[in-house]
């Protein structure tokens, strides 16, 4: 069952992705790489990254994002040979070639929450990085210990994300926190998208969403336990400082 079903439609009409794409650009070091993107949804960093790499396969477990990134693509005329978009499982992966660059933004890892799904994905980097290749991972900079984070986490109220003009009428995003496990840093919430035309409400459609949470220390840990080294880490997009920005931004290679 695709979860996102409902909600894909709704997904590129948010105005507060991070400002991510020049970054990943600056480490495409070849117009010759390779790039696999885990995650990649509807294409918002896929297709800016293609004319910057000669190949870029994109996996994503939602069919319904995944529709809408090769409608991008069909509307761009992108040949067949320079990009794949495949249904798959990040957490066992195995494509017959390996990549000079392995991205998951907009913190994919935190949407995996359990030891296995989390080992799986390191596996899957391990399997895919060409020799000398690298990986890149993001997770957000929590301002708050564990159980500091659970105490100001919970908020049973809707709290607004945006509201923007969509289809001749206006969307809204409103996230409510629902509960968390401190000692797994695990947090629930829902997300709930609201389509008015006018004042009335054409659709409604509420996602779970459950994230895993790392301070910048575990994060470093989590990846250098897995038997990478790191080579690069940031606290945001724009070069902020590892640990001072509302990111937390690795690069890592074997």
């Amino acid at each position: 069952m695709d979860a996102r079903q409902r909600a894909a439609q709704y997904y590129d009409a948010n105005p507060v992705f991070p400002k991510d794409i020049p970054f990943y650009r600056a480490r495409i070091l070849s117009p010759h790489a390779r790039v696999l993107e885990l995650g990649c949804g509807t294409g918002r960093v896929l297709l800016s990254l293609l004319e910057h790499c000669s190949y870029l396969h994109g996996v994503d477990c939602s069919e319904a994002m995944l529709a809408l990134c090769r409608r991008k693509l069909k509307e761009r005329a992108v040949p067949a040979g320079k990009v794949c978009v495949d249904l798959g499982d990040i957490t066992n992966l195995s494509l017959p070639m390996q990549f000079d660059l392995v991205i998951a933004p907009f913190r994919v890892l935190q949407l995996l929450v359990s030891d296995d799904e989390v080992e799986g994905l390191f596996r899957t980097v391990r399997r895919h990085l060409a020799p000398g290749g690298t990986c890149i991972l993001t997770a957000f900079n929590p301002k708050f210990d564990p159980q500091g984070l659970l105490e100001n986490w919970v908020s049973p109220e809707e709290i607004l994300i945006y509201d923007v003009p969509y289809r001749g009428g206006r969307l809204t995003c409103h996230k409510r926190r629902l509960a968390g496990r401190p000692e797994k840093q695990i947090f629930c919430s829902e997300v709930i998208y609201r389509w008015f035309e006018g004042e009335v409400l054409k659709d409604q459609v509420i996602e779970p969403l459950a994230v895993r949470c790392y301070d910048p220390d575990q994060f470093l840990r989590l990846i250098e336990d897995h038997g990478f080294r790191v080579i690069g880490r940031w606290g945001g997009y724009a070069g902020e400082p590892y640990g001072e920005g509302k990111e937390l931004v690795v690069q890592f290679t074997v």
